[in-house]
């Protein structure tokens, strides 16, 4: 099932040309974020890019709309973007904030312990995994059954419970295009950035391993090679985001979408207002 979901989503990105539009908003966020922090300083540019962030969950939602409620126009897509954002917004915002809690408490006892800051660190990072393993879905739940932010995680973690066999494969496909993603980065990177990094070519072993930090922080900081590192982040981002985001709703409408438990909004005739709210047709 989460091979078929995957085929899925690779054909809907020739289907429904509306898929890409998180891919385009997270290239451009990364050239605009980097454009900005070369120009006017660290500051400006993580304001910039915590807004692209903010505004990221918009595009999610549109995604989701047009895949699971088999629509491709570009009306049907900003009505969902409108309808689902806040949704998306304070799920993922509430994950973050669990597991910054979490992983920061765990690492203040480990530490309490006698523990070591690294190993403290490894368990507080750990603790993470089983958040995402359980609450990556709840954006879409809480967007599809209309749920309170708690309620979304609730189901998300019963739904993939409920279908653990399934689940754990889909995170494996997952895992294998986040390595392919990094393959493709690190040879753009590498292929934008060799004139800079051509120094490096040219030292033995003895020699990279003599360099201080600062002296290979000044390599790596280049202009050319944090550019170069810039573009080939935004190239994978153009491709790979439309594709897990995708993935993502392919495998749920699939696999995790119990119309029996609770048939999802865009499954009844109803349009939506110009302000996203929702109007059942009686």
């Amino acid at each position: 099932m989460a091979l078929k979901s995957l085929v899925q989503a690779l054909g809907l990105l020739a289907k429904k040309p509306l898929v890409w539009m998180p891919g385009i908003f997270s290239a451009f966020a990364v050239l605009l974020t980097y454009y900005v922090f070369a120009q006017f300083g660290t500051t400006v540019g993580l304001v910039v890019g915590a807004a692209m962030l903010v505004l990221f969950p918009a595009f999610l939602a549109g995604t989701y709309g047009i895949i699971i409620g088999d629509t491709s126009s570009a009306a049907d897509f900003r009505k969902y973007a409108v309808y689902g954002y806040v949704r998306c917004l304070i799920i993922n915002l509430l994950v973050l904030m669990i597991g910054f809690v979490l992983s920061n408490t765990l690492t203040y006892i480990l530490l309490m312990t006698g523990m070591s800051m690294e190993v403290a660190m490894y368990f507080s990072i750990f603790l993470i995994v089983p958040l995402i393993f359980f609450f990556f879905f709840a954006d879409i739940s809480a967007m599809v059954h209309n749920l309170a932010p708690f309620r979304a995680l609730k189901d998300s973690a019963f739904r993939v419970a409920a279908g653990s066999f399934k689940t754990t494969a889909f995170y494996l496909f997952n895992i294998v295009l986040i390595f392919a993603a990094f393959f493709i980065f690190t040879a753009i990177w590498s292929v934008l950035a060799a004139n800079a990094l051509m120094p490096l070519v040219g030292m033995t072993e003895a020699e990279i391993l003599a360099l201080s930090q600062a002296e290979l922080l000044a390599l790596f900081a280049a202009p050319e090679v944090l550019s170069s590192g810039a573009i080939a982040f935004a190239v994978c981002s153009l491709v790979f985001v439309p594709v897990f985001v995708s993935y993502k709703a392919c495998f749920y409408k699939r696999s995790l979408l119990d119309l029996s438990f609770q048939a999802p909004r865009e499954s009844e005739k109803g349009s939506f207002d110009e302000k996203g709210r929702w109007y059942k047709y009686s």
